[in-house]
C-alpha cells in the first residue's frame, strides 16, 4: 500500500452484495493517485475488492507479449497490458469457482445509486442463460430510440468501453478458451466484443448507467486515448458533459415525446 492511499477496509467495514461473488479493479502499481481514489471510491460503498496489478506495462515480459499478441500489433505496451488484465481477473474468478463477478477500471466513478443499479443489473443478469456481459456506463454514449423505449433494465446493446461490467463465469471460460486459442489484435473493449460476438455471450447495458470513466471529462490524464490528449481538460469536461445531455437527456425527451404523440 502507497503512503498516500487511504487505509483498507476491514472484513467489518464491507457490506457485501448477494449475488456477487468478487470485485476486480484492473489498475497500475505506480498509479498513487488512481488507487487512491478507487479505495475511496468503493470504500464509500462499502465494498470489498481486490486491485490487477499483474502484466503492468513496464514489467510486462516477450514471452508474455508473444504468446498473445501477433509480432506485427499495432497496440501499444498500455493497451496490451489492460487486455492481459481484464484476462487476468477472468481467470482468478474461474480458478476460484466464482460464478458472477464485476470489473473496473481505475479511474470509475461510482454513481451514488451505485449499489441499488448493481443490485438490479445482478437480479437482471439472473434471469439470462448463462454467458453473458452487462455493461453499467454510457452515460454519454448514443443509443438507439428503442433504448429510451424500452421497460425493462437491461437493453442488449454491444460494449462502447469497458470501465466497468458484470460478467458470468460461463461467459469468463468462453472468452479465456479464446485466448489461449487465438492471439489479440484489438484494445480491450473492442477485443472483449470481437470475443464475445464470435463466442456467442450477449451483452447488455443497465439503461441506468451508474458508473462514469473520469478520464473521460479529465478527472485522470488518459493514459490510451489519444484523441483525449489533443484537448483542454475544461474543454473535455464541457464536451462530456454537454454529450451526456443530449445524447440522453434531451434525446430520450424527444423519442418518448414523438412515440407519444404517434410520430
Amino acid at each position: 500500500m502507497l503512503a498516500s492511499d487511504p487505509p483498507p477496509l476491514t472484513p467489518g467495514d464491507t457490506l457485501p452484495v448477494p449475488g456477487l461473488d468478487g470485485i476486480y479493479v484492473l489498475s497500475v502499481k505506480s498509479f498513487a493517485d488512481r488507487i487512491a481514489h478507487i479505495r475511496r471510491e468503493l470504500g464509500a460503498q462499502r465494498l470489498d475488492f481486490e486491485f490487477v496489478f499483474d502484466h503492468d506495462a513496464a514489467e510486462l515480459e516477450p514471452t508474455v507479449l508473444a504468446r498473445q499478441f501477433p509480432p506485427d500489433t499495432q497496440l501499444s505496451r498500455a493497451h496490451c497490458s489492460l487486455v492481459l488484465k481484464h484476462a487476468e481477473a477472468w481467470r482468478r474468478a474461474l480458478s476460484r469457482g466464482q460464478r458472477t463477478i464485476l470489473v473496473l477500471e481505475d479511474d470509475v466513478l461510482l454513481n451514488r445509486n451505485f449499489r441499488v443499479g448493481l443490485a438490479t443489473a445482478l437480479a437482471a443478469g439472473r434471469e439470462l442463460r448463462d454467458g453473458w456481459l452487462i455493461f453499467l456506463g454510457g452515460a454519454d454514449t448514443k443509443v438507439p430510440d428503442a433504448f429510451f423505449l424500452s421497460e425493462t433494465p437491461l437493453f442488449p446493446l454491444p460494449l462502447p468501453t469497458a470501465e466497468g461490467y458484470l460478467t458470468d463465469a460461463a461467459a469468463m471460460a468462453r472468452r479465456v478458451a479464446w485466448l489461449d486459442a487465438n492471439q489479440a489484435d484489438l484494445p480491450a473493449d473492442h477485443l472483449i466484443n470481437q470475443i464475445d460476438e464470435a463466442c456467442g455471450i450477449p451483452q447488455y447495458w443497465l439503461r441506468s448507467p451508474v458508473v462514469e470513466q473520469g478520464s473521460v471529462f479529465g478527472l485522470f490524464t488518459s493514459k490510451l486515448d489519444r484523441n483525449r490528449l489533443k484537448h483542454s481538460t475544461v474543454y473535455n469536461w464541457l464536451r462530456y458533459h454537454w454529450n451526456k445531455i443530449r445524447r440522453r437527456r434531451l434525446r430520450g425527451c424527444w423519442v418518448k415525446l414523438r412515440a407519444r404523440l404517434g410520430g
